[in-house]
């Protein structure tokens, strides 16, 4: 048995047994098989095992270092707790306030009100015992419906063109700016909104009348949102594999084809997430919608004037009041467990409840994008 030699291949040999003159090979070649002399099959030499594993290793850790893992421990399960402890607490302590006008309490000064002539009721007058909310549970899902209906289409198609359409360093830019957008205070967007908004309408449109009310809040809202919303739509298209759009294009799509049919409808559920999270800061914004709304908690009476100037722009025009705006005007004014305060907390749980819900929808559409 020879070990190291090549093995012949049996068209290269003569019939003596000898090998046919050929060109040289450019390098040696060396083979591991042993080659038996007499012929027959190659036999592979025999490869030592290794030894097994023992056992696994086992990492030693000083006293000093489990008491720091120990202390880690407790410090982020004490984080967690109270950050659970905060959320229970502070919807603890607006349900015992805001629920207090239903029914009878020890601090409570005044009468016990149904809840039929609290939420289902538009008169609001405190100085006169009435407090219907109504008015301004309408106001806040108008305004905030109007600001979704404008910034959400913008949105979307915004972070289809940074995230398909833009080049690099316009996509990189474009970035820069929602985020900075995300990070201004809404009372600038108010100031903004009172200082230039409110005249420019008013004298382009309606002959300086006031243009306080819906329409010039949803606009303010959508500027507002539309940062949030132009983010996470990039997100969501940029996480989408490139074979979608290349495929599309493949069979004979256009680039709108392709975005409108495949690209949207794959990103939908990201999408929904982008327009309800906007939405949730819309419908607890104060400031902003304060300083431009008119805050007038009548504002369905007005509507309901006969009047024949312009009904439609009267009625974006109206000076109208949100729930938050009302909260940040009356409740410093009003006395602690009088009827009129516990209506004003009552009006603070429905926005918690309401962002308690939109939170929800959140995971649950982060569930379905998943499954």
């Amino acid at each position: 048995m020879t070990v190291g030699s090549t093995l012949a291949h049996p068209a290269d040999l003569q019939p003596g047994g000898s090998r046919k003159a050929g060109p040289m090979p450019d390098a040696p070649e060396t083979s591991l098989i042993a080659v038996p002399s007499g012929g027959g099959l190659p036999v592979e030499p025999a490869v030592e095992s290794l030894p097994p594993a023992t056992g696994t290793p086992v990492f030693q850790h000083s006293p000093f270092h489990r008491l720091a893992d120990r202390w880690a421990h407790l410090a982020f399960l004490a984080c967690s707790l109270l950050v659970v402890g905060l959320i229970g607490g502070i919807l603890f302590f607006l349900a015992s306030r805001g629920l207090a006008a239903f029914w009878p309490a020890a601090a409570h000064t005044g009468r016990a009100l149904s809840l039929s002539e609290v939420f289902l009721s538009t008169d609001w007058a405190p100085s006169s015992d009435r407090f219907g909310i109504l008015p301004f549970i309408a106001g806040s899902l108008g305004v905030t419906g109007l600001a979704l209906l404008l910034a959400a289409p913008a949105g979307i198609l915004t972070g289809v063109f940074i995230a398909k359409m833009a080049p690099a360093w316009m996509r990189n830019l474009m970035r820069q700016v929602m985020d900075l957008l995300v990070g201004i205070p809404s009372v600038v967007y108010g100031i903004f909104g009172l200082t230039v908004v409110l005249p420019l309408v008013s004298r382009t449109w309606l002959a300086d009348a006031p243009a306080s009310g819906f329409a010039v809040s949803a606009v303010i809202l959508a500027v507002m949102i539309v940062p949030t919303i132009v983010s996470l739509s990039t997100d969501a298209f940029e996480s989408l594999p490139a074979s979608l759009d290349e495929g599309a294009q493949a069979l004979g799509s256009s680039r709108w084809q392709a975005i409108w049919h495949v690209l949207i409808p794959a990103a939908r559920p990201r999408l929904l997430t982008a327009a309800v999270l906007g939405l949730g800061r819309a419908i607890g914004e104060a400031m902003a919608v304060q300083m431009v709304i008119g805050n007038n908690p009548q504002w369905i009476a007005l509507m309901r004037e006969s009047t024949d100037r312009a009904p439609f722009l009267r009625a974006l025009f109206t000076p109208a009041a949100t729930l938050t705006t009302e909260l940040v005007q009356e409740l410093p004014n009003t006395a602690a467990g009088s009827t009129w305060n516990n209506v004003l907390f009552a009006m603070g749980l429905l926005l918690y409840l309401l962002t308690m819900v939109l939170i929800m929808a959140t995971r649950r559409l982060g569930r379905g994008k998943e499954a």
